[in-house]
């Protein structure tokens, strides 16, 4: 058993001990002066962190290709043509090298507190396999410290690169866990609504969860997103399937808007944002209020599209804190749910501190919330299932 003492919690007075046994929360009290295995020195201690959205094969590629490509993406405007500079990135993938990469990143994240994270992965024409390969083995030798959920992704779409889909469910029959989509890439309406499907049908046929992007310009017109919610509903997949940044939301109007988060509400998607990486973002704070789960992602670390980024949430929660205008203290408290609970909930996992629930924990450095936004430190512990996986004293 290990015994964490003189810790606070989120949303309770005073301090308290949490007692760990085995891979669980054993139980919660409050601190009376015992002693104990760690001592948080009155620092606050919740969940571990959860990115629910990175590109995780592209990691460490933006010096090669970041001149034709940051700017057009994060303006918003040349999103499409940015995405397709960058896949000549993908024709010089070594999974070897990748897998050297992207366990460097994974024990990155670890080090920031995170126990949890679902990886984009390119399958496509232009990467086949190579990537997804690389990355299965960095899995490998990350698996007791982290879990990873591998997304097969068809970055250049199914109908702009029509060798795609059979390279995707390949992928899925290896090992994948999630089918990716991006409808909003294909060139027509029609394309948009059958690249959905084709995603949704895959996901049937293997019982697996879903993660799309969708709506990623500052476009009116894109809809991909509505339809996602539609076609959801109709394959009976509600609370199995992830949206990641839905910029155009932030351009429709008040009567679109609300119309797509009633959908999106019915069809119990969760919405993922990353507002450091791109001029225009979701409009959080109206999807929160109207009661969709809203998470926070990493999105890239220098790639093509966003030349910083270190796998860490807390990070991540500093810059959406100011681009999202959620520095008050409720604006705060939301902003650490997503990349907690809610990031663990758009996944489809449960991260909770609560009795009985796994011990995926940190400790951090700071006794509040908002110390531990302002400074966006690595915890002094990680805890992965009652083991401490990483400890920066």
């Amino acid at each position: 058993m290990v015994r964490i003492t003189n810790v606070k919690l989120r949303n309770r007075e005073g301090l308290y001990t949490v007692e760990i046994k085995g891979d669980r929360i054993l139980n919660i009290s409050k601190y009376s002066g015992e002693s104990g295995d760690i001592n948080g020195m009155g620092n606050l201690l919740t969940e571990s962190f959860v990115i629910p959205h990175v590109h995780i094969d592209k990691v460490e590629t933006g010096d090669i290709i970041e001149k034709d490509t940051i700017s057009k993406y994060q303006l918003g405007e040349g999103a499409d043509e940015a995405i397709r500079k960058a896949a000549e990135v993908k024709k010089h993938y070594d999974s070897e090298i990748i897998a050297n990469k992207v366990v460097e990143k994974f024990l990155q994240g670890i080090s920031h507190g995170v126990t949890f994270m679902r990886v984009f992965v390119d399958v496509d024409s232009y990467a086949e396999l190579k990537g997804f390969i690389g990355v299965m083995k960095a899995k490998e030798k990350v698996k007791n410290m982290l879990d990873v959920e591998i997304v097969a992704f068809p970055q250049q779409g199914f109908f702009t690169d029509v060798g795609a889909q059979s390279i995707v469910e390949e992928s899925i029959k290896k090992g994948a866990d999630v089918v990716g989509g991006i409808p909003w890439i294909e060139k027509t309406e029609e394309d948009m609504k059958q690249h959905i499907k084709i995603s949704l049908e895959l996901a049937k046929k293997y019982n697996k969860p879903a993660a799309f992007l969708v709506d990623d310009a500052p476009d009116p017109k894109l809809k991909t997103l509505e339809y996602l919610a539609d076609e959801t509903i109709n394959y009976g997949m509600q609370g199995k399937v992830e949206a990641c940044h839905a910029r155009a939301l932030e351009v429709y109007d008040k009567e679109s808007l609300y119309r797509v988060f009633e959908k999106v509400k019915t069809a119990k998607i969760s919405l993922v944002t990353n507002p450091h990486t791109g001029k225009y973002h979701l409009p959080v704070n109206e999807a929160l209020k109207y009661g969709i789960n809203v998470a926070l992602g990493q999105d890239d670390c220098n790639d093509a599209y966003y030349p910083y980024g270190s796998c860490n949430p807390l990070e991540v929660a500093f810059l959406a804190s100011h681009l999202l205008w959620m520095m008050d203290p409720e604006g705060r408290e939301n902003i650490y749910d997503m990349i907690t609970w809610r990031a663990a909930s758009a996944v489809g996992i449960e991260n909770r501190l609560e009795t009985g629930k796994s011990a995926d924990l940190v400790l951090l450095r700071r006794d509040s919330v908002k110390q531990a936004i302002r400074y966006h430190e690595k915890p002094t512990y990680v805890f992965k299932k009652g083991v401490i996986v990483s400890e920066s004293i």
